[in-house]
């Protein structure tokens, strides 16, 4: 009997529908949750004795799964009394956390990525210093409340850029305006007001000139590497802003086998599966890697390079449960077709997404 794929993500996020439409198309039903379902009727046990241990979980019976998906995974929500909720709450995520940590939670199935190493690879100075111990190039970085260590960082590069740990979006109340706070290019006629920076830490990097960006998708063992490039020519200070703009040029690209390499090594350094990565090329042909993100935004890359055949290659990886993504014989997806498919239209009618074809649905961050 074919095992099933569980996918950790709520029934509106994008990427999980896309992918659980294509595991239909090849016959293997998924199951879509965000979390243990702390339901009724629905029960799991984990068993632990001297000679093993295992989970049952109602939701899957007794085929099992090829493979754990963690995508947006969120904490369980108990049906419960209003009197018992905190408890129940804490009790469901502390369980939750107990079993995601197991290697083995569910048997042998290939997690794309294991609770413990998504949590640590979430932490930009943990990718950085595995990229120095790696032999990764970087830009220089300091990590600061100090805005006299801002201002010696300028000094020494001339340009450098502000990134915060996430990026945050408001609006004023009374004109209505947007801000964000994200990236921002720091040179010798910006202010650096100590208060403000003193107000929070922020990250600081030197200015790379750039040629162009890199988005690499890494699927098991399956890479593919977009360009992302000004028409006219060079890069940008932040290339998300700018992908439904037709100055953009988006392609293809075979990465240097001494750069693949590198970034296998800090994939396998922390411990990730699956994982979106950033590079800077400057205007000398020399990469600088930028960050990663274990649970990115990936489908867009199929949408603007239809030659890479990610959700296929996601699709592959599990189903077979295994790295290579070696399952053979399975049908053809594509982003164009799931774009023309019922699941689609559903998808978003959840999200209350217009029916326009191209409505923009997946996110590039």
């Amino acid at each position: 009997m074919q095992q099933s794929v569980l996918i950790l993500a709520p029934d509106t996020d994008p990427h999980a529908c896309a992918v659980a439409w294509a595991l239909q198309q090849q016959g293997v039903a998924p199951v879509l949750t965000p979390s243990l379902l702390a339901k009724p009727g629905v029960h799991y046990a984990f068993h632990l004795d001297g000679e093993s241990e295992h989970l049952s979980d109602s939701m899957i019976g007794s085929e099992g799964v090829s493979a754990v998906w963690n995508r947006r995974i969120q904490e369980p929500d108990p049906t419960c009394a209003e009197a018992d909720e905190a408890f129940a709450r804490l009790e469901w995520k502390l369980f939750q956390r107990n079993v995601f940590s197991l290697a083995g939670a569910y048997g042998d199935a290939l997690w794309v990525n294991r609770l413990p190493e998504s949590i640590r690879a979430e932490y930009k100075l943990v990718q950085l210093s595995a990229c120095r111990r790696l032999g990764i190039s970087f830009p220089d970085t300091v990590v600061t409340t100090d805005a006299e260590q801002v201002d010696a960082l300028r000094k020494k590069w001339g340009r450098i850029i502000f990134k915060s740990f996430m990026m945050h979006q408001w609006m004023d109340r009374e004109s209505g305006e947007q801000h964000s706070v994200g990236v921002a290019l720091l040179d010798q006629h910006s202010e650096l007001p100590a208060d403000s920076i003193a107000v929070c830490p922020g990250i600081y990097q030197r200015y790379i000139e750039k040629a162009f960006d890199v988005r690499v998708t890494v699927v098991g063992e399956h890479l593919s590497a977009m360009s992302l490039r000004k028409r006219a020519a060079g890069g940008y200070v932040d290339w998300r802003i700018h992908t439904d703009q037709v100055d953009m040029q988006a392609e293809a690209i075979a990465l240097p086998a001494a750069v693949e390499s590198k970034l296998r090594a800090l994939m396998q350094e922390l411990g990730l599966v699956f994982g979106c990565i950033d590079l800077a090329v400057d205007r000398d042909g020399h990469y600088h890697f930028l960050e990663v993100n274990q649970a990115g935004q990936f489908l867009f890359v199929e949408e603007m390079v239809p030659s890479l055949p990610i959700l296929q290659a996601m699709t592959a990886l599990l189903i077979s449960g295994r790295t290579d993504g070696a399952s053979g014989g399975l049908k053809a997806v594509t982003m164009q077709q799931f774009r023309a498919s019922d699941a689609c239209a559903a998808l978003k009618e959840r999200v209350g997404k217009p029916s326009q074809k191209d409505e923009p649905l997946f996110s590039v961050e």
